[in-house]
């Protein structure tokens, strides 16, 4: 067992395990007091759990109590530090001293009063997958759960009132870390604290159902205001479209490069961009099949591909082997991850030397929005630019309801928006633009 000195800059930088599920580093200045390091998730660093161990003064019995999880909050808000939890371990091994068990002190309050919110967690998890939502939004939903509402999961819902919702929905916000690339109109930390509201809101009511209406008719989430979330509404103009595509140019990486240019010719949302496979290409129709986007299973739906994204995939079919030193060839744009793997590609953009900022700065859904605008240019209707790109249309997604358009004429659609693309990357005018200058000259 490892034997170092417990700091924030130690425990901050200790390797999560991959061959183990977790791995113990004990204090060298108090005996017994420790820190536990899990294993990394797909979507976030292993914990840094502190515990303490010890004897229990006339009994003999070995006992190993945990103190809290480095950074996360306490019973009165303050965040677990190093010190903190050392100051902790030396209370509980006073008490191991004193022949008093720490655990078994803990085991009446073990058994809480009416329905946890663990089991409205859980209860709606698995609603959720039997209603196929994608791996994306289940994992968020587990992640976020687990990390925002933590303290709260083995209570029961009974305890977590709107006033502790509303409590809760602040700190989130206040703690949040800022971020590069959002909305300035919004609060920092705003969407993320809604998201956790509106994922107990939902476990209530799955857990709610479940029980037939014995949690009562009162949602505890119903208390909070939620932030008004301002969408971005950046895209590329036109005449930064030959100055966008140079810069992508410039990537080390052609996988990332092809990536972002297949991005922005079918206006296709990063996580499909990311998880496209070539066994969802059909070569001879020149169509694409998306299987799991947004919305599920459910929405699956399958989209033209006009001649550009066609000579990108094929050249990534031909290069991805020299290009990622891998003969995979299950992902068009494949990366390799921590622990050797091949799967799909982490980022579309590149970290820039300081690891914080990403080049290039626009990411991938500035150029959907840039799809969606010149498609409109080009005479695109709006049904057919969201059936193309999976976007909803009014109340309804369009792909998962009864709407359907012909293969043929969406393939019409996805080369008139190709062709425009093309011709602004190239510098070249508008052609309505510039029949409305040539009118507007003879005029004068």
């Amino acid at each position: 067992m490892a034997r170092i000195k417990l700091t924030e800059k130690t425990v901050s930088a200790l390797p999560s395990p991959t061959a183990v599920a977790q791995t113990y580093y004990w204090d060298k200045e108090l005996a017994g007091f420790g820190v536990v390091v899990g294993r990394d998730s797909a979507r976030a660093k292993g914990s840094r759990a502190f515990v303490v161990r010890g004897r229990v003064a006339g009994a003999g019995e070995r006992v190993k109590v945990k103190i809290g999880t480095h950074q996360t909050p306490r019973a009165d808000n303050h965040l677990w530090t190093v010190e903190l939890a050392r100051i902790e371990a030396k209370k509980l091994l006073g008490q191991m001293a004193a022949g008093v068990n720490p655990n078994a002190e803990a085991e009446p309050a073990a058994a809480p009063l009416g329905p946890t919110l663990r089991e409205g967690v859980e209860t709606h998890l698995a609603k959720m997958r039997k209603k196929g939502r994608s791996d994306r939004s289940t994992a968020t939903f587990v992640h976020e759960t687990n990390k925002y509402l933590a303290d709260w999961l083995d209570r029961p819902f009974a305890e977590l009132t709107g006033a502790k919702l509303i409590e809760l929905h602040q700190q989130i916000k206040d703690r949040a870390a800022k971020r590069t690339g959002t909305n300035p109109a919004n609060d920092k930390g705003a969407p993320l604290a809604n998201r956790v509201v509106a994922h107990v809101s939902a476990s209530w009511r799955s857990l709610n159902k479940k029980l037939e209406g014995r949690l009562g008719n009162w949602n505890p989430a119903s208390a909070v205001d939620k932030d008004t979330i301002k969408p971005k509404r950046e895209r590329i103009a036109d005449e930064d479209l030959p100055e966008y595509a140079a810069r992508v140019a410039t990537m080390r990486s052609p996988i990332r490069r092809d990536g972002l240019m297949l991005a922005l010719y079918t206006g296709l949302r990063n996580e499909d961009v990311r998880t496209m496979r070539f066994a969802n290409v059909d070569w001879d129709a020149q169509t694409l099949r998306l299987p799991n986007p947004k919305g599920g299973e459910a929405a699956a739906f399958t989209i033209p591909l006009s001649a550009t994204p066609v000579l990108i995939l094929r050249r990534r079919q031909s290069d991805n082997a020299k290009d990622l030193g891998s003969p995979d060839a299950r992902w068009c744009f494949p990366g390799i991850g921590t622990d050797g793997k091949v799967g799909p590609i982490a980022d579309l953009r590149q970290k820039d030397k300081d690891n914080c900022t990403r080049f290039p700065v626009e990411d991938v859904h500035s150029l959907r929005r840039t799809w969606e605008s010149i498609a409109n240019d080009e005479g695109v209707s709006e049904l057919d630019q969201h059936v193309l790109s999976n976007h909803s249309f009014g109340s309804h997604n369009v792909n998962a309801t009864y709407i359907s358009q012909h293969i043929d004429h969406l393939a019409a659609c996805a080369d008139k928006i190709d062709a425009g693309i093309t011709r602004r990357i190239r510098g070249e005018p508008h052609r309505e633009r510039g029949r409305r200058r040539d009118r507007l000259q003879s005029v004068a």
